[in-house]
């Protein structure tokens, strides 16, 4: 049976279906119904009319009559309707042949066997054979093995349990086979349906040979694509490393000037960055310090940013010079500047003996300037167009004296524009408070501010390239003092002697780790070993302080102990931290420390101590409290 006789026997399964249900049921039922009203109808009439004149031949001649007219009229309407049922199925039927022998899928129809049925045009194409080759043999020549040896044992128990897994199912992927014993992979969806009783199974099939090669190559082309990147990646890691080469490293930038102390930070928002600093000296008297920022990010930023760099140290070479050497470098970086790139610069030209500083602001940002321990101010200086805009562009000269403990800082848009959670800018405002607050050691300094902007910053990312520059002049000292990050003062004492100790030891703790980590650059384990020690000096001190209260009857006893185990929590976590991932350098968390301590000792050391003095009978400060808990 080839897909024809299949479809024409499917047409006329569908015209006796639709007869049958014309002449069935209501459709029937009304027909019988309105004739035998008419006949009555008629023999009422005719009762009334003739008035039983009729012989009984008579009136059987005239009811045959119009029973045959009746009869033929009925037939009429019938015929009418069967004519419309079978227009119908016969539209239906050339539409599903037309579907059938021009879909792109191939369609394979099976009986109950497995033996092939229909064969349609497109399965010709798809698996080489032709229909009258195939059909009635076993649907199993067009599967590989061991699909092939299976299948029938899928059809079987699908008859017997009425139960399949994949037919009705939606598409899925299988291997065919073709007529030359190529095995290809074909999407699979099955129906099934019933002709003359008789099961059918439906299989639409479609060749996804060109979409598998396309998926290939695909992955292919992604495993390229990854190599690339690997290659350019490893590429890009060189050219960092040959940047940040570029950029000072020592501790101090000019050990040989005692009365200078210098140091620097720049921290790239990506591998690469714009942002750079540099300090060199020119001859024994003058040293030139400077910091800029390139546009742009990245790659290209870090390109123009060495080829300023390089152009600095080659240009500024005599300090008479100085003026005339930024306008040469301006116009060489303005030469072939097909990128359009450019760079804000402060050039400082310091006088290590006298202090005299003379400097150049090419569009950069103004210097942040301390005398003493006082607080940092804007240095107001005249500026200059930014250089790689305008290749005639000349640069004004400024100078400035500095004094015995005066403090530079050069910084870049990063540090203000700094961004948090909640879009807050860091702000030039910040800035100015930090270093004003931690003013110390200019290593300090920078650390300080650095760590301030990352705490700041919390779980954003670093949009903006970060660089940070100090200066101190000292021309009287040449060993600076160790830096104090944090101080104890009266006003953090709470009125018993034995706390105020204890609270003393705690903050030198914090002094010796801050001094290892920020300005010694101490070995891990030194670091380590502080660290442990507060810790367990933090428990020791936090036990007698709890046991203490407790025993004087206390009321806030737990609240305060959730407090203690705050600070027990960020110590741990430093702790974690330093022993997990051996970074000695951790000042964020530190700064937390320092900074819960503050208001802890100042309001609620203080808060409960009092209460404890009042039980005492002694409100006075400085309590001997002679207590051993």
């Amino acid at each position: 049976m080839n897909w024809k006789v299949l479809q024409r026997e499917f047409f006329v399964v569908q015209i006796r279906s639709q007869i049958v249900r014309f002449f069935s049921g209501a459709p029937l039922l009304s027909t019988f119904l309105g004739v035998a009203a008419l006949m009555a109808i008629f023999e009422l009439v005719k009762e009334l009319f003739f008035k039983g004149e009729l012989t009984l031949w008579e009136s059987h001649t005239i009811t045959v009559f119009v029973t045959a007219t009746f009869s033929t009229v009925a037939a009429y309407f019938i015929r009418q309707q069967a004519d419309k049922l079978t227009t119908k199925a016969q539209a239906a039927h050339r539409k599903a042949a037309g579907i059938i022998q021009n879909i792109f899928d191939a369609v394979v129809i099976i009986d109950e066997k497995g033996t092939i049925k229909t064969f349609n045009p497109a399965a010709e194409k798809i698996f080489g054979y032709k229909e009258e080759d195939v059909k009635g043999l076993n649907v199993k020549i067009l599967m590989p093995e061991p699909y092939a040896a299976e299948h029938d044992g899928y059809i079987e128990k699908y008859l017997n349990t009425n139960v399949s897994k994949i037919l009705g199912k939606n598409r899925r992927e299988v291997p065919g086979k073709r007529a030359n014993g190529e095995i290809f992979p074909m999407d699979l969806i099955t129906s099934q349906m019933r002709i003359n009783e008789r099961l059918m199974f439906i299989g639409v099939v479609r060749d996804i040979t060109d979409y598998k090669n396309a998926e290939k190559e695909l992955d292919r082309l992604r495993e390229v694509e990854k190599q690339i990147l690997e290659n350019l990646q490893r590429e890009v890691s060189i050219a960092a490393a040959i940047q940040a080469n570029m950029i000072p490293k020592s501790s101090y930038l000019f050990p040989q000037h005692p009365q200078i102390k210098a140091f620097g930070v720049a921290r790239p928002a990506k591998e690469m960055g714009g942002d750079f600093y540099d300090a060199f000296p020119i001859d024994d008297n003058h040293i030139v310090f400077v910091i800029g920022d390139v546009s742009g990010k990245g790659v290209p930023a870090a390109l123009f940013m060495m080829e300023t760099m390089a152009l600095l140290r080659s240009k500024i070479t005599k300090p008479k010079k100085f003026s005339s050497a930024l306008v040469t470098i301006n116009k060489l970086l303005c030469k072939n500047n097909e990128t359009n790139m450019f760079v804000s610069l402060f050039v400082g030209l310091l006088n290590v003996m006298t202090g005299e500083l003379r400097f150049i602001n090419g569009g950069h940002n103004a210097p942040l300037l301390a005398h003493g321990n006082g607080r940092f101010d804007l240095l107001t200086v005249p500026i200059n167009i930014l250089l790689g805009v305008h290749e005639e562009a000349q640069y004004e000269v400024s100078s400035f004296q500095l004094e015995a403990g005066d403090t530079l800082v050069l910084y870049t848009d990063g540090v203000t524009e700094a961004v948090n959670d909640q879009q807050e800018f860091f702000s030039l405002e910040r800035t100015i408070d930090v270093l004003t607050s931690t003013y110390a050691d200019v290593k300090v300094l920078v650390h300080g501010l650095l760590n301030e902007i990352t705490a700041f910053c919390g779980t954003q990312s670093q949009s903006d390239d970060i660089t940070i520059f100090a200066l101190q002049f000292n021309p009287d000292s040449v060993v600076s003092e160790s830096p104090v990050f944090f101080e104890w003062s009266d006003n953090l004492s709470v009125g018993i002697e034995q706390i105020d100790e204890q609270h003393k030891t705690l903050i030198e703790l914090i002094n010796r780790l801050y001094v290892e980590m920020v300005s010694n650059d101490a070995e891990v384990e030194t670091v380590e070993e502080i660290l442990n020690e507060l810790v367990h000096y933090t428990n020791v001190h936090f036990g007698f302080e709890e046991r203490l209260l407790f025993d004087f009857g206390y009321r806030d006893i737990g609240t305060h102990g959730k407090y203690h185990d705050q600070l027990r929590n960020q110590l741990a976590k430093l702790q974690n931290k330093v022993i997990e991932s051996k970074v000695s350098v951790n000042t964020e968390l530190l700064g937390f420390v320092k900074r819960w301590l503050q208001h802890h000792i100042a309001i609620e050391d203080k808060r409960a101590f009092i209460d404890v003095r009042m039980k005492l009978g002694d409100e006075t400060e400085g309590v001997k409290l002679e207590y051993q808990p």
